[in-house]
């Protein structure tokens, strides 16, 4: 496997009876999660095929984007972009094609105008990713899109250059039916931040040049563990952070020391925070990218209100070299860090946080990667996803809705006279 799971740090604030105990409670959610339709909303993509999630009409029209397009816009917000956006940012480094642009996730006028003057003389396709087509930003941002397509393209050719993803029977797939555009189904039993394994996330790494068959085959991986393994990843976190959470912590933390990783801990906290923020109950979703913020962090977590439980996502082999050489005749006494490199200096600052942090009263936890590639966020979403459905039920919430986003929602339509406009 290349995720494994490290609780030596969280042993010392709950007894190793009532974790077992607590493991075996998670395993039997569990296995409910893994069996009863009803709880298809977080796992309905399981019984998918490939021809059923349009896997080879994707993969063709991926390749076509890759070859013609400038810039790729993915229109979304939140569980509709989330996933994709952290792999793409981690991994696309080493792959060409498109420039893949994010809108849909924003409202600032400022940062939408300067996209729009960025892609000026640029080939672009889109994929609008909504499940409902109800928000209010992939909307707006669809209407700005189709606006300044429409000055550059034939109707012909917006009609190849648009592609739509969202739930059959809405408003998005009359729009597609209307207008030639490509429409790709968001399962309806699926909820957004849960659509990692679906076209919500798939097309995206596709047209990214990402590997999507390693992709599922770590998701395979994973979800073979948690049928098999009463103590798989999942079981184990979502048992660790309720214990910990009866204990009164109420913050979590996920934090990691490579850079890259920094969209999938945004992912990560879409994921669980909402979640389990319902009935005034759930453990408060943050995160932290070291060493930097280390330096602005770093004194709370060392020195603040026990409170906070702090996750670590550790990467085995980042895949890459950086060595310093001896440099005699400067002198800034960093001669110590000759022909040492970084990722050695790198994991001696994380065990050095680690351990000084849990001296500090802070319980770890510490999710261990092989390496960062596709093969490695399949198995990872998978475990998160499984363990954040067992921890909402572990509090006795329901994991899978969000009845709090819609009062904002509400109030925004309302302040913007959505009711008395059609």
């Amino acid at each position: 496997m290349s995720i494994s799971i490290d609780l030596k740090g969280t042993k010392e604030y709950f007894i190793s009876d009532l974790y077992q105990a607590k493991c075996k409670t998670a395993n039997t959610l569990q296995q409910a999660l893994l069996t009863d339709p009803d709880t298809d909303r977080v796992l309905g993509w399981r019984t998918l095929t490939k021809s059923a999630v349009q896997f080879d009409l994707m993969k063709e029209k991926a390749m076509e984007i890759r070859e013609k397009a400038d810039v790729f816009v993915i229109v979304g917000v939140g569980g509709s972009n989330q996933a994709a956006r952290a792999m793409i940012e981690a991994l696309k480094l080493d792959r060409k094609g498109p420039e893949i642009i994010y809108l849909g996730n924003t409202l600032s006028s400022y940062y939408i105008s300067k996209t729009l003057e960025h892609m000026e003389g640029k080939s672009v396709y889109i994929d609008v990713i909504a499940k409902n087509f109800e928000t209010l930003e992939p909307g707006s941002h669809f209407r700005i899109l189709r606006q300044w397509m429409k000055k550059r393209y034939t109707k012909e050719e917006m009609a190849d250059r648009i592609i739509v993803t969202g739930t059959i029977g809405s408003r998005l797939d009359e729009i597609a039916k209307e207008n030639g555009y490509l429409f790709l189904q968001f399962p309806v039993p699926v909820g957004g931040r849960y659509s990692a394994f679906t076209p919500v996330g798939l097309f995206p790494i596709m047209v990214a040049g990402l590997d999507v068959d390693a992709f599922l085959n770590g998701v395979t991986k994973a979800m073979k563990d948690c049928m098999e393994n009463p103590e798989n990843p999942a079981v184990s976190y979502a048992a660790a952070r309720n214990l910990l959470y009866e204990r009164g912590y109420d913050i979590e933390m996920l934090v990691s020391f490579e850079p890259q990783l920094y969209y999938l801990e945004k992912w990560w906290i879409q994921l669980f925070g909402e979640s389990e923020g319902k009935e005034k109950k759930g453990i408060y979703a943050a995160a932290a990218v070291y060493s930097e913020d280390l330096h602005s962090m770093g004194q709370y977590v060392q020195d603040g209100r026990r409170n906070l439980i702090e996750t670590f996502l550790s990467v085995k082999d980042p895949k890459a070299t950086a060595v310093i050489e001896p440099d005699p005749d400067f002198g800034d006494r960093f001669d110590y860090l000759d022909h040492m490199d970084f990722d050695q200096i790198n994991k001696a600052a994380e065990k050095a946080t680690q351990e000084a942090h849990a001296a500090g009263g802070v319980p770890c936890i510490c999710f261990q990667a092989d390496e960062i590639d596709e093969e490695m966020f399949g198995e990872l979403y998978y475990y998160l996803m499984m363990a954040c459905a067992i921890s909402g039920k572990l509090m006795k919430v329901n994991p899978f809705d969000q009845d709090g986003v819609e009062e904002y929602k509400r109030s925004m339509f309302k302040i913007l006279g959505k009711c008395s406009k059609r």
